[in-house]
């Protein structure tokens, strides 16, 4: 974690760090914020620091890490000497003053942390409050952003991101980001005791080696396998992949559209005799194992006809990347004619389609939360409607594993790929190829 260059600079911002349950990834992060308030703070890497802080979804858990640090000052006279310690007003070192930072609005008003450690990373659900806490890094020398937590749950999106980045770079279908370390403990099998029906087994000596990849304290008697017994026992098997096994878990939902309703959209040749203009959906499937570009455009006839452009996939030779995927934008037949390139302003993707914007002014638009919300409403209307023509089998596959959750209030939802049953890639740039066109053609500005 603390690698660094000739001058003493650290390479990695971004650290994730993930095991299985109660392997001691919270002691290491104790011990180093400990260090970093006693000794680190005095070397010139960190000597302008002025705050670091314990983040975490709620109080009650981002105190956790507080008091852990807080009573190892407190047993420690020597380090009594240097440092004030509180139990609710933050632990001052020097310049540094050391405390707690959650989602609830306004926690984060006028930090400027040097170092931010985030507990039980799996149970931030959405990206405000790391858009709230990333900027006041900015301005730090050496800032270390540093990640922990077991695999997530459907709705884990930011540990599943920085996951997904970590596996990405470990099989070469990343470059190195030399800016962000990876540490992941987890079994190689992801069911591991488990038969082919997903019910529990005897655990024999092979079982034991591979629960032992996602349990290195098991390896130093900190877990025992009687501990681990009992988790097997009592735990549901998806929870004990997740929690022993250190997997994510997928969770499941009824499909969002019923297939009479799709099948309303079907339209032999839907795209026949269209000249534009036209816009192309762009969409990633977590893991970077398939992404789907989606072209849309209005037919004479009100409906909105739809064509899946591009269906990309990963092969052992030619991994899924954002450089593939703008060449292949770049490669449609008629980009002049393409008014928007709409993706998920979160999409791992995301910032080289940015850059590619600056550089060649292709009219790239990432969608932010509201607007994605607001594609998808569109989209279901038009499907029930029965104003989309398409007529695509890797559609018509997608579409019957889709699955909604509810977001704020009123009714809103958006499609999602955590509790859909399998990929649904081609939809979502289907639902952002669509929206567009339906926005531009209406002479609406786009997001």
């Amino acid at each position: 974690m603390l690698r660094h260059d000739k001058n003493g600079d650290l390479l990695a911002r971004i650290i994730l760090f993930g095991t299985g349950r109660q392997n001691g990834k919270t002691v290491i992060v104790q011990g180093l914020w400990g260090w970093l308030l006693d000794e680190g703070r005095k070397l010139p890497a960190f000597d302008g620091w002025t705050e670091m802080l314990a983040a975490a979804h709620d109080a009650k858990q981002a105190r956790k890490m507080y008091n852990r640090v807080r009573s190892d000052i407190e047993g420690n006279p020597e380090l009594l000497e240097g440092i004030k310690t509180t139990q609710w007003a933050g632990i001052t070192a020097g310049p540094i003053e050391f405390d707690t930072v959650t989602g609830q609005p306004g926690s984060v008003r006028g930090s400027s942390a040097g170092a931010i450690a985030w507990d039980e990373m799996l149970t931030q659900r959405d990206w405000e409050m790391w858009s709230a806490l990333s900027p006041t890094q900015s301005a730090q020398r050496n800032p270390i952003m540093l990640l922990t937590s077991t695999a997530g749950r459907a709705d884990s999106v930011v540990l599943r991101a920085f996951y997904d980045r970590l596996r990405r770079q470990a099989t070469g279908d990343a470059e190195p980001d030399p800016k962000f370390y990876g540490a992941w403990w987890e079994s190689r099998d992801p069911d591991v005791g488990l038969d082919k029906d997903g019910q529990k087994r005897p655990l024999t000596k092979a079982d034991w080696l591979d629960i032992g990849n996602a349990n290195p304290g098991l390896g130093d008697g900190r877990l025992t396998r009687q501990a681990i017994l009992l988790d097997h026992d009592i735990l549901p098997a998806d929870e004990w992949r997740r929690e022993r096994l250190d997997h994510f878990v997928d969770v499941v939902a009824d499909s969002a559209v019923a297939p009479g309703k799709w099948a309303g959209n079907r339209v032999p040749a839907p795209m026949a005799g269209l000249t534009g203009p036209y816009a192309l959906g762009v969409d990633i499937q977590p893991g970077w194992e398939r992404a789907s570009i989606v072209v849309a455009g209005l037919r004479p006839d009100g409906r909105i006809g739809i064509e899946v452009y591009r269906d990309l996939r990963r092969t052992e030779g030619e991994p899924i990347t954002a450089a593939r995927i703008i060449a292949e934008v770049a490669a449609f037949p008629d980009i002049d004619n393409v008014l928007a390139i709409p993706y998920d302003q979160v999409s791992g993707g995301a910032p080289a389609f940015l850059r590619h914007y600056e550089e060649n002014g292709l009219p790239w638009d990432p969608l932010k939360p509201a607007a994605m919300v607001a594609a998808c409403m569109d989209v279901m209307e038009r499907i029930l409607s029965g104003t989309l023509a398409a007529d695509d089998r890797l559609l018509d596959a997608q579409v019957a594993v889709l699955a909604k959750r509810p977001v704020g209030q009123d009714g809103a939802f958006r499609f999602s790929r955590e509790a859909s049953t399998g990929p649904i890639d081609t939809v979502m740039a289907m639902t952002l190829a669509a929206h567009a066109i339906a926005r531009l053609g209406a002479g609406q500005l786009i997001y």
